[in-house]
């Protein structure tokens, strides 16, 4: 499907489900103002989101698209100028010839938006830390766990389902209409539309309809592993208040820890593990001690020593450094602005907070909207647009996909965050304090 080789697994992590959006933490702060690190929107949180969101839509822009090197000599409009103003100085500039430092800046150009693919790691945090937050002060019992299940269904599945919908269009209209190419390999059966709609297409070994599908999966995985791990949490091991859901440091590091760890040093390396949470498990990980942390079920120590070990663990690890350092980077960012009292106030841009509102519809549709409006334009300018044509079907792609996301977010996700807000409230159990 695309112009470029197949990239490397390290690589492949490109997109992530946007988790749970600004409502699911909106929706969740309406108790115990203590409990809260400030008396607001985490709108710091938020404004990550929507960087995260903005980072993997580029990326997968810029990734995808037919071929690269047309947009990528749109850089010489903004590099020759500077490159020929040094050269009128010749204490500092000597080379007769510019085009080897032009060359140079395209490869750092393109060097810098693959690395955009990092956007993935930060959301993992973030579901992680919101996760944490929205489970700490709920009490798990058999019930409870079916319906924070369900109320995460009710949310996330109305626009997982439409944007599958769209890329099956997407596929005919370019297959069967404008002679494109589909936007994924391989050929539609009901297996494959089935597995998708219930999560499992990695499970099953198929391929994905679009990229990013997949984390949706994992997400999913995730939320059952978190509510279990923190039942058990509360149930196998003393509480400090006994009549409070709070976990013991000694319950959470016991349960959550290990998985973690193992994550960090070895299911990370297996490419066998990647259909299933515990190839990400120390990404979610990372967030929930932030949030943990911050409210202090966990002293400060513990956080300092497992980021420690983390850094550490980078000087050994080449192929996954990257990855790790930008959410070991996110969860200590989470953490200073938590200490400092500034989770209600850092990133509070309007354009900003609307990209974090917007991260899962634009994370879900993006990819099919970009994929039908560049190869339709390529094919509009014979496969040989010129860099002015090459980018302009660029923007128009991203632009594109921001129009998507706001129709999909305002007519799917929304209402659907509504829903699940009345679930909640429907379903609340009054539970007896375990003892």
């Amino acid at each position: 499907m695309a112009a470029r080789e197949e990239i490397k697994p390290s690589q492949k992590e490109t997109s992530s489900s946007a988790g749970e959006t600004a409502q699911e933490l909106e929706a969740a702060r309406g108790s115990n103002q203590a409990d809260r690190p400030s008396q607001s929107r985490f709108v710091f949180v938020d404004g990550l989101r929507g960087l995260a969101a903005l980072a993997i839509v580029v990326f997968h822009i810029w990734w995808y698209e037919p071929e690269p090197w047309p947009a990528l000599e749109s850089t010489y409009w903004i590099i020759e100028p500077v490159i020929l103003w040094i050269r009128g100085l010749p204490f500092l500039w000597h080379d007769p010839e510019p085009l080897p430092a032009l060359k140079t800046a395209e490869l750092i150009v393109d060097a810098a938006f693959l690395k955009l693919r990092g956007g993935v790691q930060i959301l993992l945090v973030i579901s992680g830390f919101v996760i944490a937050y929205t489970m700490r002060n709920t009490w798990v019992t058999p019930q409870e766990i079916f319906t924070f299940i369900g109320r995460r269904l009710v949310r996330l599945v109305p626009p997982y389902w439409v944007a599958i919908i769209f890329v099956i269009l997407v596929d005919m209209t370019c297959q069967g209409f404008w002679d494109l190419l589909s936007p994924f390999d391989g050929d539609l059966s009901i297996l494959r539309v089935s597995a998708h709609l219930a999560f499992l297409q990695d499970v099953l070994g198929l391929e994905a309809l679009g990229a990013g599908m997949w984390t949706i999966c994992i997400e999913m995985q995730f939320y059952i592993v978190a509510i279990i791990g923190w039942g058990m949490a509360q149930h196998l091991f003393p509480r400090p208040v006994s009549n409070e859901p709070r976990p013991s440091v000694a319950g959470l590091l016991a349960v959550f820890a290990p998985v973690a760890l193992v994550s960090l040093f070895y299911w990370r390396q297996l490419e066998s593990t990647s259909p299933w949470v515990i190839h990400f498990a120390w990404m979610f990980f990372v967030g929930m001690i932030t949030w943990w942390t911050l409210d202090r079920t966990l002293p400060e120590y513990w956080f300092a020593a497992i980021t420690s070990l983390a850094a550490v663990e980078l000087v050994f690890d080449a192929e996954w450094r990257y990855e790790n350092s930008v959410a070991l980077a996110t969860s200590i960012a989470i953490f200073i602005a938590g200490r400092r009292n500034q989770l209600h106030r850092w990133l509070n841009w309007p354009w900003l907070q609307y990209l974090g509102r917007i991260s899962y519809s634009l994370y879900l549709i993006h990819f099919p909207v970009c994929h039908l409006l560049t190869t339709a334009g390529w094919k509009f300018f014979a496969n040989t647009p010129t860099p002015v044509q090459a980018s302009a079907i660029l923007l128009t792609s991203f632009f594109a996909s921001l129009c998507a996301a706001h129709l999909l977010y305002k007519f799917v996700e929304s209402p659907s965050a509504q829903w699940s807000g009345k679930l909640k409230r429907a379903t609340q159990p009054i539970v007896s304090v375990p003892s």
